[in-house]
């Protein structure tokens, strides 16, 4: 058995949840559709893919693909919202999870991409910060971080130089303010965001030859009362992956992203005491196994 097929299997099989068997039809949901946040694309693409793969994952479970779209939820909001079982589902990047606050549905929805980040920085700083040899130098230079993202505190005990922003957008305009010196964004999300004139403007630039890995991906979680629910998708990931369906779906949004990321062409700096995920562990070595021996590592 192939190492890519080895994985896939690994990953479709992961069992946190008791699931239907593969192939059982599970009934279509009666009333209104899934509620799940979403945003303007124009405004937040990261948004666009998690929204198409969850309509994805409900059609492949046997229910109907309708989603209930919810707008300007913070991921304080959409916790606090899903444990009210006021929202059925979010998204979370961590599987250790409570069930009294969500039921995790154990399958990364990147194969670790979010964990392969990018940096981005003033363009006149570029060249400078891709010279930088390992993670105490980047440490000391001013990091760009959502105020509710749930590995800060994480990052602020490794001992980053952490700077909150209250609001997605705002990471961007503090960035070219001057308040911070960089932005790690996963490879997934950076050259959209590059595109994006609202969000960036021109002085700003992806730092040559460097990047960061560490084990992150999202999940999807479902309120913790409906584990009929957290079983559909769950199966509906397994079939997804298994007969080709989610992969089509990822080249479609992250291909051009991966090439245009040249990471034989980066050193990657591994973050050291970042949680381990051995689920995405796995998506990575999945993803990175076609470069294995041109990714530069430190």
């Amino acid at each position: 058995m192939s190492d890519r097929r080895r994985i896939l299997l690994a990953l479709a099989g992961s069992s946190l949840l008791t699931v239907s068997p593969l192939g059982a039809q599970v009934l279509p949901s009666s009333g209104k559709g899934v509620s799940f946040p979403v945003a303007d694309p124009r405004e937040d693409p990261r948004r666009v893919y998690p929204l198409q793969l969850l309509q994805l994952v409900l059609e492949q479970s046997g229910r109907e693909p309708r989603v209930e779209e919810r707008y300007h939820y913070t991921q304080l909001r959409a916790m606090a919202e899903l444990r009210l079982g006021r929202l059925d589902v979010t998204m979370v990047t961590r599987r250790d999870l409570p069930a009294s606050e969500g039921l995790v549905v154990p399958i990364p929805l990147r194969r670790g991409l979010l964990g392969l980040r990018l940096l981005l920085c003033r363009a006149e700083r570029a060249q400078t910060l891709s010279q930088l040899r390992d993670l105490s130098e980047l440490k000391a230079l001013g990091l760009g971080y959502g105020i509710d993202w749930t590995d800060r505190p994480v990052f602020e005990r490794l001992g980053f130089k952490v700077v909150s922003a209250s609001n997605y957008a705002g990471l961007f305009g503090m960035l070219q303010a001057r308040r911070s010196d960089y932005l790690s964004r996963g490879l997934n999300e950076i050259w959209e965001e590059l595109a994006n004139g609202k969000l960036v403007g021109p002085d700003l630039a992806v730092v040559p030859g460097l990047g960061l890995r560490y084990p992150l991906d999202d999940y999807f979680v479902v309120r913790p009362d409906a584990p009929e629910l957290a079983e559909a998708l769950h199966l509906g990931l397994q079939n997804a992956l298994r007969n080709g369906s989610y992969q089509r779906l990822f080249d479609e949004h992250f291909s051009q992203a991966l090439r245009r990321a040249a990471l034989h062409e980066r050193r990657l700096l591994r973050v050291d005491g970042y949680p381990e995920d051995e689920l995405v562990e796995l998506a990575q070595q999945q993803l990175l196994a076609p470069l294995s021996g041109k990714v530069k590592k430190t």
